[in-house]
């Protein structure tokens, strides 16, 4: 049985149909990449599976479970958890301190400051630093980091390299390496193609909603994810 489920989902902003009726699944320690241009409902798939933003249609299965009308903070309990756009940190608290307030009401697992700080080293001299004072790779990991702190089932990862330099995004990226191959259940939204498709086992291609495409990264090629990420097929997932 899959680890998620999402079946005809639906979501909206006033008027606005974001997520039209998608449907797809997650297994247990697959990682999943969600590409499509901005606009695409990317965002909101992502805030309506953490609970951050209301379903207006279908359903959102979790380990068997209907989390569909269940409120953000107990899916948090439940095991997922959400790295947002934007990272939002605490600014004026420090690195260690953004953990420790994560994993206040954890659920119980393996993950704990000394081990959230093996998994990403480059945390360890800065964990005294003030998130205001981060640079944006170090405010992406540290977010990372924060997530992680709750011990999830599924972790999800919005916008990963948004904004950052190249040698930040590759750090970032050895970190989410080492969850996934310690076998955690990833789901990240990523606009850079050949980061999703080297990265991820599985890639979803997101369009005006809808999921246009969806596949195994390796039975993908870049321009088929192009051809389906602007519109250029048919809008039947393959």
């Amino acid at each position: 049985m899959s680890l998620l489920e999402v079946e005809g989902l639906s979501a909206r902003h006033g008027l606005l149909n974001a997520v039209r009726e998608m449907s797809f699944s997650v297994a247990d320690q697959q990682v999943v990449a969600i590409v499509g241009a901005n606009g695409a409902g990317k965002t909101t798939l992502l805030r309506t599976i953490a609970g951050a933003h209301p379903a207006a249609g279908g359903t959102i299965t979790f380990d068997g479970l209907d989390i569909t009308r269940m409120p953000a903070h107990r899916r948090v309990r439940e095991g997922i958890a959400l790295v947002p756009e934007g990272r939002r940190l605490f600014s004026e608290l420090t690195v260690e301190e953004n953990l420790r307030v994560a994993g206040r009401r954890a659920r119980p697992g393996p993950w704990n400051v000394g081990s959230v700080l093996d998994a990403f080293p480059m945390l360890t001299p800065l964990r005294d630093r003030r998130a205001a004072n981060l640079s944006g790779g170090q405010q992406q990991v540290t977010a990372i980091a924060r997530a992680l702190m709750t011990n999830p089932r599924l972790l999800i990862v919005d916008e990963v390299s948004l904004g950052l330099s190249p040698t930040a995004v590759d750090t970032v990226y050895a970190g989410l390496g080492r969850l996934r191959d310690a076998g955690a259940t990833l789901i990240l939204v990523e606009q850079d193609l050949r980061r999703a498709l080297s990265f991820a086992g599985h890639v979803l291609c997101v369009l005006e909603g809808r999921v246009v495409l969806a596949v195994p990264a390796g039975d993908l090629t870049r321009e088929q994810v192009t051809e389906a990420y602007f519109g250029l097929q048919s809008s039947e997932p393959r």
